[in-house]
């Protein structure tokens, strides 16, 4: 079977799963990220290189992150991470801060800074992020 990931990524992926705490840092460091969460296996990452992600984050399955992407706090104190939808897909470079929801199948453009939640099968995009295509309509 062919794995979507490249072997760093998959490394990192498996680290957040099972690896001890000094096995997850030296892989953190060689890539120069910082994952406090578990990642799904489904997770596919295209570059796993600069990717900070607060370890609050609740992330579904097969969701796309590329790389630099940072996911974390607004301010100092807040209890509740982010949650990434099943299927949503994160572009390189993008900020997701504070307890934000990005919904199922959801798109976020490179580059983006989201400070709002974001609704299944939308697509957002810029600084700050603002809905570039709302979520389908499931009428007929």
């Amino acid at each position: 079977m062919k794995h979507a990931n490249p072997i760093a990524s998959r490394l990192l992926i498996w680290s957040t799963r099972h690896a001890p705490w000094t096995i997850r840092r030296i892989v953190g460091l060689v890539l120069g990220s910082d994952v406090a969460c578990t990642l799904p296996e489904t997770t596919i990452i295209g570059h796993p290189y600069g990717i900070v992600i607060h370890s609050l984050t609740r992330i579904g399955e097969n969701v796309t992150i590329m790389q630099n992407v940072t996911i974390g706090f607004r301010r100092p104190g807040e209890t509740e991470g982010a949650t990434i939808g099943d299927g949503a897909t994160i572009g390189a470079g993008a900020v997701l801060l504070g307890p934000i929801h990005i919904g199922e199948g959801a798109a976020i453009g490179a580059g983006s800074v989201v400070l709002e939640d974001v609704p299944p099968h939308a697509t957002a995009a810029g600084n700050p992020a603002r809905l570039v295509r709302p979520a389908r309509s499931t009428l007929p």
